[in-house]
């Protein structure tokens, strides 16, 4: 999964897990509303109490950038934001150690300088224009680099430096 993608699956979570709390907000529920919350079983009730509790426990600030959001997720095409559903929930079916990694490269994705990001993209579309064999070949080779050990690896990149400034 790529990290774009990655980026809008856990928007689609945030989205998902306020959506239904920014509806509960008025003062006084809809007859809509509560017909809806008369028919959600009790383990529905308990999860949106429990989104509702975090709801209250953001900032002003922080509601408002996730209405923002929100606002921006409902002014997509109907076909991006049901794709964007579709990635989230195949994440959710991900064992909670793929959920995690994928966190975890996320928030690592989102560290970066924006020149970096930008960098890695560009990187990334060039990969997208190899032939298949040519893809194939990138892999393996950085499936070799990552097999160095961290001593091997600066010896690799001493002998690039070097070869470089021999030219």
């Amino acid at each position: 999964m790529n990290a774009p993608r990655t980026k809008w699956i856990f928007l689609l979570a945030l989205l998902t897990l306020f959506a239904g709390v920014c509806t509960c907000l008025a003062d006084t529920p809809s007859p809509e509303a509560v017909a809806k919350w008369q028919h959600l079983s009790d383990a529905e009730k308990a999860a949106l109490r429990k989104r509702y509790k975090a709801w209250q426990s953001l900032s002003e600030a922080q509601k408002q950038a996730l209405r923002q959001k929100v606002q921006a997720f409902k002014a997509l095409p109907p076909e991006e934001r049901q794709r964007i559903r579709k990635n989230f929930q195949r994440f959710k079916s991900l064992p909670p150690e793929q959920q995690a990694r994928l966190r975890k490269r996320f928030q690592r994705w989102r560290e970066l300088s924006p020149e970096k990001r930008r960098r890695i993209r560009r990187m990334f579309r060039k990969f997208q224009n190899l032939s298949p064999e040519q893809q194939k070949e990138l892999r393996e080779r950085f499936r070799r680099w990552q097999q160095l050990s961290p001593e091997e690896r600066r010896a690799v990149r001493r002998q690039l430096r070097n070869r470089g400034s021999n030219r």
